[in-house]
């Protein structure tokens, strides 16, 4: 239900997957409603400590892979750099590492379990939407789906 970072995925392909659903559900003479969501500085805010455990329990990785990804993400330090000054390094304790190849790939496993009311998916842009003949039944099912991402978000 990923729409980046993989192959043959594209933004186009979700834009349309999201269109054609709401287009073919209007042309049955249904009605639609959509919820957008973006997670801001989604990349940043990952909890290391669940994305481990999810990388272990979720997707079986363990021995050597599991600790070679435990050891990316333990002990990184972070400064900024702004005309031509450096900060000092503070350790990062949140996040997966800006510019890292494993970066994209990581944040998919963080977030593939979001509820299944959350559909399409890009990176950190996610839609819910509903279709039905009734508006209240529409307001319903978005409403469920806005708790579902809410209580995905705390856990």
């Amino acid at each position: 239900m990923q729409f980046t970072y993989l192959n043959n995925r594209r933004t186009t392909q979700a834009l349309l997957v999201l269109v054609e659903s709401i287009k073919s559900s209007l042309i049955a003479g249904s009605k639609a409603g959509a919820v957008f969501f973006d997670f801001a500085d989604a990349f940043g805010s990952v909890d290391r400590n669940r994305l481990l455990l999810k990388v272990s329990r979720d997707f079986g990785i363990s021995g050597k892979l599991f600790m070679h990804i435990n050891s990316f993400l333990r002990d990184r330090f972070a400064r900024i750099k702004a005309n031509d000054v450096c900060g000092d390094c503070i350790e990062s304790t949140m996040g997966t590492s800006p510019g890292a190849r494993m970066r994209p790939l990581l944040f998919i496993c963080y977030v593939h379990d979001v509820p299944l009311t959350i559909y399409p998916k890009f990176a950190d842009n996610l839609v819910a939407v509903s279709i039905d003949k009734s508006c209240a039944e529409i307001v319903v099912n978005l409403q469920k789906a806005v708790d579902d991402l809410v209580a995905w978000t705390e856990e």
